[in-house]
């Protein structure tokens, strides 16, 4: 079987949904190949047209086809026009195609399998762009109208489909998996030894759903209440509406806190400023799995974590959870935990076991599954 992969979200600056498709695109590259599947890269998708040529994942072997890695937007765009209009071929002519930017294209006669990272467009409105919505809510009706499958990233995320259509996974018959992610990194043997000014972690883009409001109003609290208060430090790229929320991080410099704004950082500066935090802090409002927490623990980082109205699958039972509208309640836990050193081992000792629990190879695994049962039909 000839598989396409999408992973043109991977060629922007990423965020969770393109550390997906890239780990995705990766391990059912490494899973398929001893059934000696072939595969197809696609740096270019449906309306995802990347301005510069040139980036994103990038994998080699005589069984991995990447032709639209270097193609230009203009001649980009105007390739997948014909492509929908039946007046040219999908390059690379896959049986099943894998979608992981929320596009959902026409790739007949190829199998369209479209993944589904959440459902905040429609049931949380105010946490994604005007843009981002419209382009979200047609593709996705798009993908019910014409795609063979779907991958759901999180039972969570197929409930949450099921709100909004519901009874129609089963009445259309289309075939469905639940295939979350996991850590893009292997998990550490030890938890890592923390120096004594061992800073919180909040990773993510800024944005409204991140919550990073909670999180900057509960850490000036837990400064004003502890002696020696421990840095903070976000990861994340400049997200939309994101203004007010530098503005608040300069303010609580100006003021003396130790706040640390990093922006975007490569893979390998991730880890390690996995590695080197005493907790990761997500108060996120919504999340379709949570990448960063399954990052978090198996890198031997406890975490504390949003319950976001129902316990989320990603943490188990190995996080510490807490609303998210309550700052107060944050800057307590991490009083708690600052104070609590072998709390802290023990949460992160638990992580790592439910690190374990998942795996991208698992994942792969799923969604070749997936392909291979709407490939015979």
């Amino acid at each position: 079987m000839k598989i396409g992969l999408d992973v043109a979200q991977t060629a922007a600056e990423r965020a969770g949904c393109a550390w997906y498709a890239d780990a995705l695109a990766r391990a059912i590259v490494s899973v398929g190949r001893p059934d000696r599947h072939e595969f197809v890269l696609y740096h270019q998708f449906g309306d995802w047209i990347n301005g510069e040529p040139g980036h994103g994942t990038y994998l080699t072997g005589k069984d991995i086809a990447m032709p639209m890695r270097t193609l230009l937007p203009v001649p980009a765009r105007a390739l997948w026009r014909q492509i929908e209009t039946g007046d040219a071929d999908l390059p690379g002519k896959p049986d099943v195609v894998v979608s992981s930017s929320f596009h959902a294209p026409r790739v007949s006669p190829a199998k369209l399998i479209y993944v589904v990272h959440d459902m905040v467009f429609w049931s949380h409105p105010d946490y994604a762009t005007d843009a981002t919505r419209l382009v979200c809510q047609r593709e996705l009706g798009q993908a019910v109208a014409h795609a063979n499958a779907f991958v759901f990233v999180s039972e969570a995320t197929r409930q949450d489909f099921e709100s909004f259509f519901p009874g129609w996974l089963e009445t259309s018959g289309r075939p469905h998996e639940i295939a979350g992610g996991a850590s893009r990194w292997d998990s550490v043997e030890a938890i890592p030894p923390k120096v004594e000014d061992a800073p919180w972690l909040m990773v993510g883009s800024i944005e409204p759903r991140k919550n990073h409001d909670c999180a900057l109003t509960a850490y000036a609290s837990y400064c004003r209440q502890t002696e020696s208060p421990r840095p903070l430090h976000i990861v994340g790229g400049r997200g939309w509406h994101s203004e007010k929320i530098h503005e608040r991080i300069t303010e609580f410099r100006r003021k003396g806190l130790p706040i640390i704004y990093r922006g975007y950082v490569d893979d390998r500066q991730l880890r390690d400023a996995y590695r080197s935090a005493y907790a990761l802090l997500q108060p996120s409002w919504h999340e379709g799995f949570g990448l960063p927490v399954l990052e978090a623990f198996s890198q031997g980082l406890p975490v504390l974590a949003s319950t976001r109205g129902r316990r989320p699958e990603g943490g188990g039972d190995a996080a510490w959870f807490c609303p998210p509208a309550l700052p107060d309640k944050w800057a307590e836990r991490m009083r708690e935990l600052d104070q609590s050193p072998a709390r802290a081992t023990i949460l992160a000792k638990a992580g790592l076991a439910r690190a374990k629990e998942f795996s991208w190879e698992k994942t792969a695994k799923t969604v070749l599954d997936l392909a291979n049962s709407i490939h015979v039909t």
